[in-house]
């Protein structure tokens, strides 16, 4: 096993062509599960790819434990790599797949066995080493292309989109057993995916990717509840965060409010503090808030009254989402999305007041993006 490092890292397709990875610079740790999430386009598949070798770096290093990878060819870089299509050879047999590896390796026949019907077994997929790939569901396929990887004990498994042509059921399980056999095998991961909830559900860390740059490395929970930018914030999540424009004015007992022409809301005082610290008095920002922290009730229809009030909104779209129901509320020219029960109903049309939860409200710089506090 061992540790992956990135260091600035660039990729262009021609000298006059633009970098579709830009100083890209990461460590991931010896046994880590990275998750690289990004929009279609972000750079993240081409960075897997200058990792197994498939991409050649435009600039920059790449390292598999101490040894600089950059020239190194793919089959001498002892990676195993997972692809979105399976990549199976249609006319061997699952345990012919499993192991042609460790037979262009030249490993002995009795070790060939032994590794693939113990793998197999790992996978659920032992009744099925006799069949070819066209004989088996999407799941089995995707078992098989990881058993295939495993049974070479690489010191490093890349993945490439590998659930994305299954169905939502299947995906979910294939998630949970991937991150159970990684738990099991303890072999640095690099997955990669553009579904947001993929990433945060498998990643013991997620490096979200934007035109090529880093956005933001971090932990599950930190990138949720403390997303690095706008970008970030809005991508990480479902449903995406609520925005929101307005300026910070004085407010009571030391604090401030979040002001704008339909409504005023109170910023914490210890977030007061720290934006009157950085000058941010009178400045414009915009409000992030997730729809769990969205507080609603129903309310007489009226006009939102000056100071610190809540929002006044009417919905306009209820959704129904498993345990959870989305209520769409339109407040002015403001569309707030809050979270409720899947047993609460809200026809379209009802009158609604709106509170935010004052500690869980993020501020960001609106020219640059940045999240202030």
């Amino acid at each position: 096993m061992a540790g992956v490092s990135l260091r600035n890292l660039y990729k262009t397709y021609g000298k006059n062509s633009p970098y579709v990875v830009k100083d890209v610079c990461l460590d991931i740790e010896d046994g880590e599960f990275m998750v690289f999430v990004g929009p279609s386009g972000c750079g993240k598949s081409t960075t897997l790819r200058m990792v197994a070798g498939l991409e050649r770096v435009s600039q920059g290093e790449i390292y598999i434990g101490d040894e600089l990878m950059n020239h190194v060819p793919p089959k001498r870089r002892d990676i195993a790599m997972v692809f979105q299509n399976y990549a199976l050879y249609p006319n061997m047999s699952v345990l012919e797949n499993m192991a042609f590896g460790l037979r262009l390796r030249k490993t002995e026949k009795h070790l060939i066995d032994s590794s693939v019907k113990q793998n197999a077994r790992t996978l659920e997929i032992e009744h099925l080493l006799e069949r070819k790939p066209r004989q088996l569901s999407g799941g089995q396929r995707q078992r098989v292309a990881l058993g295939r990887a495993i049974v070479r004990h690489p010191q490093v498994f890349l993945m490439d989109e590998p659930l994305s042509n299954l169905d939502a059921r299947l995906r979910v399980q294939m998630r949970t057993e991937i991150v159970e056999l990684h738990r099991r095998l303890g072999t640095t991961m690099i997955y990669v995916t553009h579904d947001q909830t993929e990433a945060m559900t498998m990643g013991s860390r997620i490096c979200i990717m934007k035109d090529g740059v880093i956005q933001q490395v971090g932990v599950p929970e930190e990138v949720y509840m403390r997303p690095a930018n706008m970008f970030v914030a809005n991508f990480i999540g479902s449903p995406p965060i609520n925005f929101m424009d307005g300026r910070l004015k004085p407010g009571k007992s030391g604090g401030l409010i979040f002001d704008t022409p339909r409504f005023a809301l109170p910023v914490s005082l210890e977030k007061s503090r720290r934006l009157l610290e950085m000058g941010y008095l009178d400045k414009a920002v915009v409000l992030g808030i997730r729809a769990e922290y969205v507080q609603w009730q129903e309310a007489d229809a009226g006009e939102s009254q000056p100071g610190e009030a809540p929002i006044r909104g009417e919905a306009y779209f209820s959704e129904l989402v498993g345990a959870d129901r989305f209520i769409r509320v339109k407040a002015g020219d403001d569309k707030i999305v809050a979270r409720a029960a899947a047993y609460d109903r809200v026809a379209e049309g009802t009158k609604l007041l709106l509170t935010f939860n004052p500690n869980y409200t993020l501020f960001f710089n609106r020219d640059t993006q940045q999240l202030i506090v």
